[in-house]
C-alpha cells in the first residue's frame, strides 16, 4: 500500500486522478497540490494514519470514512472537499475529521454519523446536512464562514451547528429538519469582539413531547407553537447577544408576536421580543441584549399585556362589606377564599375584621391569563360625634359575610339595649347590653326574610341619652 501511496502522490502533482468503487488510503500520503483534484465515485477510506495533504480539491460520491487515528488531513488552512453523491452520503469512521472548506452538493441528504469539524467555511448550498445527535463545528469566525442558499442543518437532542464567534455583527445558524417534511427556520446571533462559541438546533417537535411542557408558563403568554422550537447554547462566552428568529407567518401562524424561553422554574417565559417586522419572505422577531442560556430552549409565543384589574385600594369600615369588580376577562378566581362571597364570580362580597389583600386570575377568550390584587384597608377609628354606625340589613347565611348584625362603634356605648320588632311589633330579639352577636334568630330558630325594626337606647348613669330607630332587613 505505500508504493500505491506514493504513485498516488506523483500522479495527483501532474494532473486529476479519478478512482472507481471507493478510495482506501492505509497508512499513506495522499497529496493534491494545486491545479490538480482527486475524484472518488465511491466511498473514500482513511486507515493506520493515512492522511490527505489537499491544497485543491476532493470530490466523492459516497461515504467518507475516517479510522485513520488522525483529523483525516495534513494540510492547514487550505484545500477543498465536495460530497458530490446523487443518493445520500455519509462522514463516519472512528475518528472526527477536520475539514478546511466542505461543500454539499447534487442531490440527497449529507449525514454526520460523528462530530465534524470545519476550519475554514461551510457550504450547505440548498442540501440538508443531517448530523443526528452529532455536532458540525464551524471554527473559523468570520461572518461568511458558513453559507447557504436554503441548505440547512439538522440535528435531534443535542446535535446541531456550532460556530465560534469574534466579531461584532450577525452570525446566520441555517437550521431546519425533514422528519415530518422539509422546513427551515434559520437564526442569527448578533455578538461583539469578545470570542464566544454558539451552537444551534432546530427542534421539529412539540417542545412538550421532550420535557417543557407548554402549558407550564408564565402569565400573559396565551399560547406556544406546538409544531416546533429551538436550542441555542451559549458554549463558550458570557456575553450578551441579540438573537434573531426567521419564521414564515403564512405556514407557522399569523398570531406570533414574541418569543419564550423555557426557565428554571421550570416553566415558558417571556424572552422577550423587542421587535416584529417583515424582511422579505420573512417574518422577524428580534430579542435584544439576551444572556439567559442557563436553558437552551426558545419558541414562538402569543403574548398579551396586562389586562386584569382587581379595583383600586380602598378603605372600610371594621365588619363592612364591599362589592368588588374585577375586570378585563371572562373568568375569575379569587384567593384567598376566606373574606368573600364566592372565589369563582367577577363580583363578590368581601368581608374581614382586619386590612387584607386579595388576589383575582382573570383568563379571556384567547385562554390569556393575568393577575392584579386590591388591597382593601380596614378602618375602626373613631371619629368623636358620628355616634354608631347601624346597618339596615344583614345576611345570615353562613357564608361569612354580613351574617351577623354588627353596630360600628357601640364598644363606646357599653350602656345599651336593643329591642327587634317585627311588622306587628312583636319582639323577636332583645338584649342588653347588645354584645354584636344577633344573627337574624328568635328562639334559636331562623326568622324569615323581611324588613323588621329595631330600637337603640344609649344610657349613661341609669338615663337614657340617646334613641336610635330605624328598618332592618334579613335576606338570605
Amino acid at each position: 500500500m505505500k508504493q500505491i501511496s506514493l504513485f498516488l502522490i506523483l500522479l495527483l502533482l501532474l494532473s486529476p486522478i479519478q478512482a472507481q468503487d471507493f478510495l482506501s488510503n492505509n497508512s499513506g500520503l495522499v497529496s493534491i497540490k494545486d491545479g490538480a483534484y482527486l475524484s472518488v465515485v465511491g466511498d473514500i477510506y482513511l486507515e493506520n494514519n493515512g492522511v490527505f495533504d489537499n491544497s485543491d480539491s476532493i470530490f466523492f460520491t459516497q461515504d467518507w470514512i475516517n479510522n485513520a487515528g488522525n483529523t483525516g488531513f495534513s494540510s492547514i488552512g487550505e484545500g477543498y472537499v465536495y460530497l458530490i453523491g446523487d443518493n445520500d452520503q455519509r462522514i463516519r469512521g472512528l475518528d472526527e475529521t477536520h475539514y478546511h472548506n466542505l461543500l454539499l452538493r447534487t442531490s440527497g441528504i449529507k449525514y454526520g454519523d460523528l462530530d465534524v469539524y470545519v476550519d475554514g467555511f461551510l457550504d450547505l448550498a440548498f442540501l440538508e446536512m443531517n448530523m443526528d445527535t452529532n455536532v458540525v463545528y464551524v471554527t473559523n469566525p468570520d461572518l461568511s464562514s458558513v453559507v447557504n442558499s436554503i441548505g440547512f442543518v439538522s440535528s435531534l437532542e443535542n446535535g446541531g451547528l456550532s460556530r465560534v464567534t469574534n466579531v461584532d455583527g450577525a452570525y446566520f445558524f441555517p437550521v431546519g429538519s425533514s422528519i415530518f417534511g422539509t422546513i427551515y427556520r434559520p437564526l442569527e446571533v448578533s455578538t461583539t469582539t469578545s470570542p464566544q462559541t454558539y451552537r444551534a438546533r432546530f427542534a421539529d417537535s412539540d417542545a412538550t413531547l421532550e420535557g417543557f411542557d407548554r402549558d407550564e408558563r408564565a402569565l400573559l403568554i396565551c399560547d406556544i407553537n406546538d409544531r416546533y422550537y429551538h436550542k441555542i447554547w451559549q458554549d463558550m462566552g458570557s456575553d450578551s447577544v441579540d438573537i434573531r428568529f426567521f419564521y414564515e407567518s403564512a405556514v407557522d401562524g399569523t398570531q406570533w408576536n414574541d418569543i419564550v424561553h423555557w426557565q428554571n422554574v421550570p416553566e415558558w417565559q417571556q424572552a422577550p421580543a423587542d421587535s416584529q417586522f417583515v424582511l422579505g419572505s420573512w417574518d422577524i422577531l428580534d430579542v435584544y441584549n439576551w444572556n439567559d442560556f442557563t436553558t437552551p430552549n426558545f419558541a414562538l409565543a402569543f403574548t398579551k399585556p396586562s389586562f386584569a384589574f382587581a379595583g383600586n385600594d380602598t378603605t372600610i369600615y371594621l365588619l363592612d362589606t364591599l362589592q368588588l369588580n374585577a375586570s378585563g376577562g371572562s373568568f375569575y378566581t379569587w384567593e384567598p377564599a376566606y373574606p368573600l362571597s364566592c372565589v369563582d364570580c367577577q363580583d363578590p362580597l368581601f368581608w374581614h375584621d382586619s386590612t387584607a389583600t386579595v388576589w383575582v386570575l382573570v383568563e379571556d377568550l384567547d385562554n390569556c391569563k393575568d393577575i392584579d390584587s386590591i388591597t382593601v384597608t380596614v378602618d375602626e377609628r373613631y371619629t368623636e360625634g358620628e355616634g354608631p354606625f347601624i346597618p339596615s340589613g344583614i345576611s345570615p347565611n353562613g357564608d361569612g359575610v354580613n351574617d351577623f348584625w354588627y353596630i360600628r362603634w357601640l364598644y363606646r356605648y357599653p350602656d345599651n339595649k336593643v329591642t327587634i320588632l317585627n311588622r306587628w311589633e312583636d319582639v323577636v330579639y332583645e338584649a342588653g347590653p347588645y354584645e354584636n352577636d344577633w344573627y337574624g334568630t328568635y328562639n334559636g330558630k331562623e326568622l324569615p326574610e323581611g324588613t323588621y325594626y329595631y330600637i337603640l337606647r344609649i344610657f349613661e348613669n341609669g338615663e337614657q341619652t340617646q334613641n336610635y330607630t330605624g328598618p332592618i332587613t334579613i335576606l338570605e
